[in-house]
């Protein structure tokens, strides 16, 4: 039988781990959503039932991931295990939306952060429609942009990896705890970066380095990159190893030039 997450959350008391649980936004915005015991529960309002928004999205969730074919087993994996949490915000982009992530990845983090198997974290969006990859891919880095500029009034960035987005080493950081990215949204043009929604996945960075300890990365990667093959007929072209080059140039899913730069920018700490 597959471990199925349980949450260390505890609603009844302040959350010390979380800097914006006393956030009158954050938490009016917070969409923190996980199946338990087959049931669709707000896991930090236990009280709060989901919406036919919610039940619909949870539904299309699971036919994207679980569906026939689907190549990333990580993602499968956490499915499989419930080990996986989602939210539904506004409006990519704006403060509400941002500072709600940001909050609900605090919570998940310190609810899965020590786990050993595959976590996911999935961000959709309502709102704007999506009109192009590179309307995305602007909207991604808005909304990254925002989320690091609150997330640094309370935390540094994660020490193993670089803030640099030029750097080889980058990762993305919230609650010091650095994430691949993962971006969606309808007009995607790989299959399976492609949903009705846009959205943002955030992968932790430290279950792909647990597969590296044990020698199973390169098994890993292989296997996704097979499943695209036949999931799509061909790898994605801008699927780079960590390490090799920046990974800032995967996660919005639009296929970039060498001349490309990332947007994103740092704050220094100290300013």
């Amino acid at each position: 039988m597959p471990t199925i997450a349980t949450p260390r959350v505890d609603p009844g008391r302040q959350r010390d781990w979380n800097p914006l649980a006393t956030d009158t936004v954050a938490a009016a915005n917070s969409s923190y959503w996980g199946s338990r015991d087959g049931v669709l529960k707000h896991l930090l309002d236990p009280g709060r039932p989901p919406g036919a928004a919610e039940l619909s999205l949870h539904d299309q969730l699971l036919e994207h991931v679980l569906g026939e074919g689907y190549p990333c087993v990580g993602a499968r994996s956490a499915f499989n295990r419930r080990s996986y949490r989602f939210g539904r915000y506004s409006e990519i982009g704006t403060d509400a939306a941002a500072r709600a992530a940001c909050h609900d990845l605090y919570e998940f983090s310190h609810e899965m952060g020590e786990m050993d198997s595959f976590v996911t974290f999935i961000a959709t969006f309502d709102r704007p429609k999506v009109t192009s990859e590179a309307h995305f891919e602007s909207l991604v880095w808005a909304h990254l942009q925002k989320m690091h500029e609150i997330d640094v009034q309370f935390f540094e960035w994660d020490p193993v990896v670089s803030s640099n987005p030029e750097d080889e080493r980058f990762s993305f950081s919230i609650g010091k705890r650095a994430y691949f990215i993962v971006g969606m949204h309808p007009l995607a043009s790989r299959d399976a970066r492609r949903f009705p929604h846009a959205a943002l996945v955030f992968n932790m960075h430290q279950q792909f380095e647990r597969l590296r300890e044990r020698g199973k990365f390169e098994m890993f990667k292989n296997m996704i990159r097979s499943r695209d093959m036949a999931f799509q007929g061909s790898i994605n072209p801008m699927l780079q190893n960590f390490g090799t080059s920046s990974e800032v140039r995967q996660y919005s899913g639009r296929a970039v030039g060498d001349n490309w730069r990332c947007p994103f920018q740092p704050v220094n700490e100290e300013d």
